[in-house]
């Protein structure tokens, strides 16, 4: 099934390059979920036009950016709910002007962010559990890593994700085997509460599971932290694993490359050289520089209240978080 917007800003815009290749999307995928959802093509079609128009009456955001596609990741996370969806997406262009630290000049050709895709600090295996789920697995390679630098480009490969995912759900897997004190201390209160908020709020996301293998001594206190700003349900959802192959036990070694432990018929050099070859692509980075000039919301012009705030990055405390 294929979903278009015929907008002129995304002409030209090949969002599913090496689609298969990365993450082992397939003609048909799209109609499975929907059969799950008892939902028909017409009845999706109504549910992207019914946000389409939403969206259109939000004077406070940037118009003509809208993707179908955009539409259609942040209404698979959530269900198909269209109201849902709405709160998402609302949160996904605001979140922009609120987190410049985290979301504001990104691009994949910077030193960092180039590095670090190459390299594999975040590796995304293409083929998925038998519940649907993705896996994403984090690695610390270098006692020089940028925390902030590798949490943006995080957020870049999920630009990738939101325009191409069919998966219901993520297991995040976090390798802290070489984390330094440096690296620990550079996870301050907002920088979590950020990142947290942005995962769970602002992309279409739903987190099945957080794995945090090997931590360190030191790395107990910011777990401690994290705690305080996640829902009953995610606390549920985290496990600590003493070494990478206590993960095999919970998630199927058959998904995992090779180097890593697993049974699946590549390397990280095999994922990583894809998604580096992807987002490095012409028509990937002009999608970057387009949200890096467009994606800005004019906060004089909105008409509910929004949730995001310039302190925390988010409404409230910690402990009064309303996170999904």
């Amino acid at each position: 099934m294929t979903i278009g917007d015929g907008m002129c800003v995304y002409n030209n815009f090949d969002y599913s390059l090496n689609v298969q290749k990365m993450l082992n999307i397939k003609d048909g995928d799209l109609d499975i979920l929907l059969k799950l959802y008892n939902i028909n093509k017409k009845a999706l079609d109504e549910m992207i036009a019914s946000i389409r128009e939403w969206y259109e009456k939000q004077p406070h955001l940037p118009q003509g950016q809208l993707h179908d596609r955009i539409i259609l990741g942040h209404l698979i996370s959530r269900g198909f709910s269209v109201e849902q969806s709405k709160e998402k997406i609302d949160n996904y262009f605001s979140a922009r002007g609120r987190m410049p630290d985290l979301l504001g000049g990104r691009s994949p050709l910077l030193p960092n962010m180039e590095k670090y895709l190459k390299e594999g600090y975040w590796v995304v295996p293409p083929m998925r559990t038998k519940d649907n789920h993705r896996i994403m697995i984090f690695r610390i390679l270098s006692p020089e890593m940028v925390v902030l630098d590798v949490a943006r480009l995080g957020f870049l490969m999920g630009e990738y994700r939101l325009f191409n995912e069919t998966s219901q759900g993520d297991h995040w897997i976090f390798d802290f085997s070489n984390a330094t004190l440096n690296q620990a201390l550079q996870f301050t209160p907002i920088i979590i509460s950020k990142i947290y908020y942005h995962i769970t709020q602002c992309y279409a996301i739903k987190m099945k599971g957080i794995h945090l293998v090997n931590v360190p001594s030191f790395g107990h206190s910011i777990l401690a932290l994290f705690k305080t700003i996640m829902k009953p349900k995610h606390k549920e959802r985290l496990h600590l694993h003493e070494g990478f192959e206590k993960v095999f036990s919970v998630l199927p070694k058959e998904i995992f490359p090779k180097d890593l432990g697993g049974t699946a018929d590549m390397t990280v050099k095999d994922i990583c050289d894809t998604w580096y070859e992807t987002l490095q692509s012409d028509t990937w980075k002009d999608f970057f520089a387009n949200q890096e000039k467009n994606f800005h919301v004019d906060e004089a012009k909105r008409v509910t209240a929004s949730k995001i705030t310039d302190e925390f990055g988010v409404e409230g405390s910690f402990r009064k978080l309303e996170l999904d």
